[in-house]
């Protein structure tokens, strides 16, 4: 009889010990997202994720190629036009295209403003930056656009990045530097197939 006790007990425990090793991860996970304990607060972009999404047909900029296999876009908005502000933007554009290094035939930067440039400043430019697409900007619908988004990135000249199939999808924020968007830019051409 004093078999069959010992037996008793040690078939518990293995069932125990079974239950422990399904249920403990289960309990153990609700109570880290209860509390709160070993979540990571980080997110994977240093630049602002534009959301509500835009896309280039919203600010009617006429662009091409747009799609598969179309070159994703470093995209300087200017609606004013182009003041010192806007040029520290467009080298910065540049800056970033160059920096992506062999992926950087996968990559344009463009300025599209609002108005018209004066003679010597668009000069200056084509002098400067010879490979700068130069866009015409609908100030009406690139305002209108923007006014589900944060209020500063109505104001003066803007740095955004543009997937191939023309959809705007991060903004560079003025406290964040352009590594910022340039490591942002390296990891989806990284993890990119569309362009």
């Amino acid at each position: 009889m004093t078999e069959q006790h010992s037996v008793k007990p040690r078939g518990q425990l293995k069932l125990l010990a079974l239950l422990a090793v399904v249920i403990g991860p289960i309990l153990l996970a609700w109570l880290m997202v209860k509390l709160q304990i070993g979540i990571p607060q980080s997110q994977t972009n240093h630049s602002s994720l534009v959301d509500p999404a835009l896309s280039l047909s919203d600010w009617q900029v006429p662009v091409e190629p747009v799609g598969y296999g179309a070159p994703w876009r470093l995209l300087v908005t200017a609606p004013a036009g182009c003041d010192e502000a806007c040029l520290t933007l467009v080298h910065e554009a540049r800056q970033i295209h160059v920096a992506t290094g062999r992926e950087a035939d996968r990559v344009e930067h463009a300025l599209a403003v609002g108005l018209a440039l004066p003679g010597e400043l668009a000069q200056r430019l084509e002098r400067d930056y010879p490979r700068l697409q130069q866009l015409p900007l609908d100030r009406r619908a690139y305002e209108s656009s923007l006014e589900a988004h944060a209020p500063d990135w109505r104001v003066g000249p803007q740095l955004w990045l543009v997937d191939p199939l023309g959809r705007v999808v991060l903004h560079r924020d003025p406290a964040n530097p352009g590594k910022h968007l340039l490591d942002d830019l390296r990891r989806l051409l990284k993890l990119s197939k569309i362009g």
